[in-house]
This record gives C-alpha cells, sequence and structure tokens, in this order.
C-alpha cells in the first residue's frame, strides 16, 4: 500500500498548526511593536515643534495658545503647553505634553529659556 495513513495526515496537520500559530503571534507582536515606536516618534516630533517654536518664535510663545490637536498621518495627537516663569532666575520653563490616540501615558519634554 501507498500514502499515508489517517495518524501520520493528523500529526502533520498538528505539526502545521502549530507552526502557523507561532508565525502568526510574531507577526502581531511584530505589528504592535512598530506601531508603538511609530507613535513615539510622533509625539516626540510634535513636542519638539511645539518646544522649538516656542523657544525661537516669541509671538507663538506669548500668543496664548496652550493646547491645540494635530492630525499627523492619519492620527489625532492633542499637545498642551504650560509655561512658568522663574523671576528669580530669569527664565522660562517650558514644557510640552502630547496625548495620542494609541497610547494611554502621554509623552513629556521641558525646556529653559533666559529672559532678558
Amino acid at each position: 500500500m501507498k500514502g499515508f495513513t489517517l495518524i501520520e495526515v493528523l500529526v502533520s496537520l498538528l505539526i502545521l498548526s502549530i507552526v502557523a500559530a507561532a508565525g502568526l503571534s510574531s507577526i502581531s507582536f511584530s505589528t504592535q511593536s512598530f506601531l508603538t515606536l511609530k507613535d513615539n516618534f510622533y509625539n516626540s516630533t510634535i513636542a519638539e515643534n511645539v518646544l522649538l517654536l516656542s523657544y525661537y518664535d516669541d509671538n507663538f510663545l506669548t500668543n496664548n495658545i496652550t493646547s491645540q490637536q494635530e492630525v499627523l498621518m492619519g492620527s489625532s495627537y492633542i499637545w498642551k503647553r504650560d509655561i512658568n516663569i522663574d523671576k528669580s532666575q530669569n527664565s522660562l520653563s517650558i514644557s510640552v505634553e502630547v496625548n495620542s490616540e494609541l497610547q494611554s501615558n502621554p509623552y513629556k519634554l521641558e525646556i529653559f529659556k533666559t529672559i532678558k
């Protein structure tokens, strides 16, 4: 007789299903890691842009906008800016917090600027 027995076919299907499940799990983890990295990159880019504009552009620094929504590559991000004045050291503390749809914890950056 030629061919495979029912037991051999079932064992090969079991091995194939285990390998397929491991492969799908790996792809799912890789996709989630990519989305997290992409979201972190966009959060940091928005925070850095707001900080740089606040630092170098006095009109942007004094425009009284403390929060704004940005859409970057189809995803929505909300940034909040907080400015504190330290008169004893003649400096400003400018902090930016960026929240995204994907992550629950915000991304925060802070910079200091001396005032005249």
